[in-house]
This record gives structure tokens, sequence and C-alpha cells, in this order.
């Protein structure tokens, strides 16, 4: 479980976070909502523990500002936009280095980390890209590999910053089908989004942040009405429902001929 209480961040004299109060368990697809620079990437970094804040936030009851780094990270990982400096390790030896946070100082992986490493590969099913070069894969089999690291971490809540960020379509729906498939395993998925279809379609809950405050929380059919998101984007915006081999879909759209940019 994650719990945030009166979590605010300044810089300064100026305010960034403003009293952010949330609670989220294990087993959901949560997804953060908001326009640049309303302080999403600053209310991950503070849950990672990686800037000073006021109020509190606690991973499974523990309080993560007593925690160790080594602590944090068997209870929370976090997977950035950035990929890093991958060089060319494979697929195997990416997701081996997930299990770094146990490991004592200069002591390296054994069989324990490498079974580890092995039952991410199974849980996320990509047994065959294990001895492929990760550098040689699509941008949505990176991903998923990107994910397995974090599982084989062995943390129950991962942070994800836009993983579907410059991802085609077909890569977007695929790592959007893992994250909702890791939730069902218990895990607690929170990411960042700037697509509202991927908190309509994918999401369990949904967070929207405006100006470094926290002003809506809930189910996204209930949440992420057209009204809101018009409001939140400042572009009209309409939510429809659809039905799709009888299920109840719903996705949002621009309204055409926005006071943007007129009628083209």
């Amino acid at each position: 479980m994650l719990e945030v209480e009166n979590l605010s961040v300044s810089y300064g004299k100026r305010k960034i976070l403003h009293d952010i109060n949330f609670s989220l368990s294990g087993g959901q697809s949560v997804c953060l909502l908001g326009k640049n620079g309303v302080g999403k990437t600053t209310l991950f970094r503070s849950l990672l523990n990686t800037l000073s804040y006021s109020g509190k936030v606690l991973i499974d009851e523990n309080d993560s500002q007593k925690l160790s780094r080594n602590q944090l990270a068997q209870l929370l990982s976090y997977i950035p936009q950035n990929k890093g400096n991958t060089v060319d390790y494979s697929v195997f030896e990416m997701i081996l280095m997930g299990t770094t946070p146990q490991l004592k100082a200069h002591r390296q992986p054994g069989e324990k980390e490498r079974a580890q490493a092995q039952a991410a590969i199974d849980l996320l099913k990509i047994n065959y890209l294990k001895e492929s070069l990760f550098s040689e894969l699509s941008g949505g089999e990176q991903q998923l590999v990107i994910i397995a690291r974090s599982v084989a971490q062995q943390a129950k809540i991962i942070l994800m910053d836009e993983p579907c960020a410059n991802l085609d379509f077909g890569n977007q729906v695929l790592v959007l089908e893992m994250i909702r498939y890791l939730a069902a395993q218990g895990y607690l998925i929170f990411q960042s989004t700037h697509d509202p279809n991927h908190a309509l379609q994918y999401a369990d809950r949904v967070l929207i942040m405006e100006k470094g405050r926290l002003t809506a929380a809930g189910y996204p059919q209930k949440i992420l009405t057209g009204q809101r998101l018009t409001t939140l984007y400042n572009t009209p915006i309409e939510v429809v429902e659809l039905s799709i081999d009888g299920e109840k879909r719903f996705v949002c759209l621009a309204k055409k001929g926005t006071n943007h940019v007129g009628n083209l």
C-alpha cells in the first residue's frame, strides 16, 4: 500500500506541491493525469525520496524517509522515460540488474538472483526475448524488458513515468495490457500519462493534478467527464461511450474546430 499524507514541496519560497493526500492499494493500475508543469514529476521524485518534502509517505506502513536507499528499492521501483545507457546487454542481463538492491556490497548475482530474473521473464511471458540484445528490440519489447527488470527487483509497487511515450499504437497496447496484467497479479502500478484514454481503458483509478494540487481521484469512467477534461486541457473534449463485442468502452475525443487553431 502507498499512502501519502499532506505532502508539500517548495523550491525556496515557491510552493510546487500543496498538501497532497491519497492512498493506493495493491492490485490496481492507477493513472496520474495533468498538464505539463503541474507537479507530476515532482510528486514521483518525492515518492522516491530524491528531494525534500514535508508531510509523510508510507510504503507498506514504512515511513519512506526512514528507509535506506536499498530498503526503499525493495518496496518501490521506478521506470523513468529515459532507459539510460544499455550498451549491448542481453535481455537476461538487463533483467538481472533488477536484483541489485538485494545484493550486499561487492557481491555478484548468484543462483538466487538469476532465479528471480527468470521468474520475472516467465511472469511477463518474454522467454522468446531472453537471449536477444536489448538494443535490437522494438520500443514495446524494450519497455516489457524494463518492466521485467522492475519485477525482478521484487518491489510490489512500480512507478512509471509515461511508459508509453514514443511508442507506436501497437506497442502502447502491448505495454498497457501488460500493466493491467501485473495489476491483476497484485502489483500496484502508478503511472503518469498525457493520454486520458489510457486511464479510461486500462486504469482502475485515476488521479488528476492541477497547479500542484490533487483536484480529483476515483474511477476513471466517473471522474473523466468531457467537462472535466475540457477544463483540464483547455481544449473542447467529449467522452464517447462505445460497445465493442458487448463490452462498454469509453473514449475521449477532441472536438473539431477548437478555438486554438480555428477551422482549417
